[in-house]
């Protein structure tokens, strides 16, 4: 039987679950990290994995740049883990390093399976959603925070044969499920991704904190409501990813008794991720370019286009911008400001407990 090479670029939380469990496991895996310091920290130390189930340490060679892969080497199959504002350029970058048959996948939040597939063909293009928490502690050092599931499948929806490959693969790190509608997957989770991420970057709370919040409940069943209208005109069929959507939806004319309901039944699901920090928050943490024009950008982008007004996106991703370039601060009180801006334009439900 054939090895197959297994190339994986950007090793950050993702990334370096992925690195980690599949070297235990045995599979040929080149690493491209695109940052020297953990690089260097994987090549001198290894790579350390704790979970609820395990925790090990596995030695492995890491390189910081693509182009220091050795020469003629070609690849199956590439997993892009890095943020999405990378991965069109790395899949461009990538592209000469696989072979014939050789594919990509996408392990982004949000939507970028579009914009890979016009910059190397749809056909190279398997889609990852990462439906679990991981983070990396430090260089090398990686935890995953909570069970889950990778939800991989074709853009087409087929049930092709390197889908199921793939899958078993996959399968060495968490339990992996083939959709027939990954469309609806990535919808699934960026529904919940847009109504939860936005609100924890620009306040600086976690998840927890941020349900803690009777305003940021309020503003989470608005952003929540913005999201799935966006996706029903998508004519989309939702899937069940993090949370079912018709369990958390709001109606603007459903009976405040509805709301009650649906704000006890978050605050119970929320104990679970209570301590999860969004990796937008941790993006804008750290200084860097956050994923947000990926999320809400493209609920925004595409609520314009089918004629509905997102006001929360687009206050939000504002705010987001203006975190980025250092003219606003990561502060509890952004979700006041927002909250009030939408009340002035009747936007958002009437503040009351649960």
């Amino acid at each position: 039987m054939l090895v197959t090479q297994i190339l994986v670029q950007g090793i950050g939380s993702v990334g370096g679950l992925i690195a980690g469990e599949l070297t235990r496991a045995g599979q040929n895996l080149y690493l491209v990290t695109g940052n020297q310091e953990i690089s260097a920290a994987i090549n001198r130390n290894g790579i350390s994995i704790s979970t609820s189930e395990h925790s090990f340490r596995v030695s492995a060679q890491a390189y910081t740049h693509l182009r220091e892969i050795p020469v003629g080497q070609s690849f199956d199959c590439a997993y892009l883990t890095m943020m999405a504002g990378g991965v069109v350029d790395a899949a461009q970058e990538t592209l000469p390093f696989l072979s014939e048959e050789g594919y990509l996948v996408s392990f982004q939040n949000g939507f970028v399976e579009e914009a890979i597939g016009q910059a190397v063909g749809i056909e190279r293009v398997i889609s990852a959603t990462v439906a679990f928490g991981t983070t990396m502690d430090a260089p090398g050092i990686y935890r995953r925070t909570t069970t889950g599931r990778f939800i991989i499948g074709e853009m087409d929806g087929r049930l092709s044969d390197r889908v199921g490959k793939l899958r078993d693969t996959l399968a060495h790190v968490v339990e992996t499920e083939i959709s027939d509608n990954i469309i609806g997957v990535l919808w699934g989770k960026l529904i919940w991704n847009g109504a939860v991420s936005c609100l924890c970057a620009v306040s600086g709370k976690s998840l927890g904190d941020l349900f803690d919040s009777e305003i940021g409940r309020e503003l989470f069943l608005q952003a929540f409501r913005e999201s799935v209208d966006t996706a029903t005109t998508q004519d989309v069929d939702i899937e069940h990813v993090i949370i079912d959507p018709n369990d958390y939806y709001l109606g603007i004319a459903d009976k405040p008794s509805k709301r009650v309901q649906i704000l006890r039944r978050m605050t119970q699901f929320v104990k679970m991720y209570a301590g999860v920090t969004p990796s937008t928050l941790e993006s804008l943490k750290r200084g860097r370019k956050s994923e947000i024009d990926f999320l809400n950008g493209y609920i925004l982008e595409k609520a314009t286009a089918a004629g509905l007004k997102p006001l929360l996106n687009e206050i939000v991703i504002r705010m987001v911008h203006e975190i980025e370039a250092g003219h606003r601060k990561i502060t509890p009180s952004n979700l006041g400001e927002l909250f009030d801006i939408l009340s002035t334009h009747n936007s958002t439900p009437v503040l009351g407990g649960i």
